[in-house]
């Protein structure tokens, strides 16, 4: 009998798989508090070992601190101790997954008799290219701008300006004149009215190849600070012309500074609507920032937009209030990338004593939803 009992529990476990085990929670999920708005957002890194559960979660306010907890099938239990104004506080995760990366539940704050329910979503790499083979940049990931383009810059953008090189995306801005091929002597039109340019760069995009509609979006670089150089990560609306598909600035820097920009269309037709950040390369505190490499991150949900480098967070948007001039919701289609390295222009400044070529090096780029 005990024989039979135990061929039927097989049985059982093969087709319905154990009531108490689920597949590994290792990595990073997004949590979001409810009731606590954009702030009491987390990026917990998990670490599970049977059904033990360790690791860390970074918050705006908490800045970064362990975790402990445990999983019992499809339910998951951690604990947070952070500081406070008024001392410790201990907040206690309490959730059921309701998919392979999602689960919800309610967090609870004994020391307050406090509660509010969260989500948590985990990431997943989706998209990413890390420039290991030598030569031309992938095409199944990369297409190009090419000519003059945008806010009036000196440079003309050509494919031959970008090149992998020991596991490197280079972009290479050089001073060199090259006829541009659209000159119409007189006109008004600055893409038209310059019979060279007189320097080279290039713009990858992946767009009409890859965009994506929420998650996050990672890179790491470094760039060229010098006068006249302007380098950008950024995306830009997949769906509809700028600026009602929306722009998102995660890494723009000229002049010193380090700027963050969300960008969406205005209530006045040709206009937009700017939450812009900037911040001075000298307040990191090292003369060779520039020069080392950095992690630039874009976390984007239903709910805000953070930009941050080296998890320090650089601008935040709800994205609710983020509303065209037509009344509709900015930020809800998907969005393609852009790298690129721009001379002079409206904001890049005065490149004519800078000795070229000016580089922008990449090491990867990834997309996580």
């Amino acid at each position: 009998m005990k024989i039979i009992f135990a061929l039927w529990a097989l049985v059982v476990m093969l087709m319905f798989g154990s009531p108490t085990r689920s597949a590994s929670l290792d990595g990073e999920w997004f949590v979001q508090e409810s009731s606590g708005g954009s702030d009491s957002a987390r990026t917990c890194t998990f670490i599970q070992s049977d059904a033990k559960l360790t690791g860390s979660c970074a918050g705006k306010e908490t800045g970064t601190i362990p975790l402990t907890g445990r999983v019992d099938g499809k339910k998951v239990t951690w604990t947070i101790t952070f500081k406070s104004q008024v001392g410790p506080v201990t907040v206690t995760y309490q959730g059921t997954l309701d998919q392979e990366n999602r689960m919800s539940g309610l967090a609870t704050n004994d020391d307050y008799k406090m509660e509010g329910s969260f989500t948590a979503t985990r990431y997943k790499l989706v998209w990413s290219d890390e420039f290991n083979q030598d030569g031309r940049p992938d095409p199944t990931k990369w297409t190009y701008e090419t000519g003059f383009v945008r806010n009036q810059e000196l440079q003309w953008y050509q494919p031959q300006n970008a090149h992998c090189e020991n596991g490197l995306l280079i972009i290479e801005a050089r001073r060199e004149r090259v006829k541009n091929p659209n000159y119409v002597p007189g006109t008004t039109d600055w893409t038209k009215n310059r019979e060279y340019a007189e320097y080279t760069s290039a713009d990858l995009t992946t767009k009409g190849l890859a965009s994506w509609k929420y998650g996050r979006i990672e890179m790491r670089a470094r760039f060229d600070s010098r006068s006249g150089l302007w380098p950008e990560f950024w995306t830009l609306g997949a769906t509809k012309e700028w600026p009602w598909g929306g722009e998102i600035d995660i890494l723009e820097s000229w002049g010193g500074l380090l700027n963050a920009n969300v960008i969406w269309a205005g209530t006045t037709p040709g206009y937009n609507r700017t939450v812009s950040k900037r911040r001075p390369i000298a307040s990191f505190g090292d003369p060779k920032w520039s020069e080392k490499f950095h992690v630039w991150r874009f976390d984007w949900t239903e709910q805000a937009i953070r930009i941050s480098v080296d998890d320090e967070l650089l601008n935040e948007v709800a994205i609710d209030p983020a509303k065209h001039g037509d009344g509709i919701l900015a930020f809800r289609e998907p969005q393609y990338i852009l790298l690129n390295l721009a001379v002079g222009g409206i904001a890049g400044g005065d490149p004519s004593k800078t000795e070229f070529p000016g580089r922008y090096e990449i090491d990867w780029v990834r997309v996580y939803q």
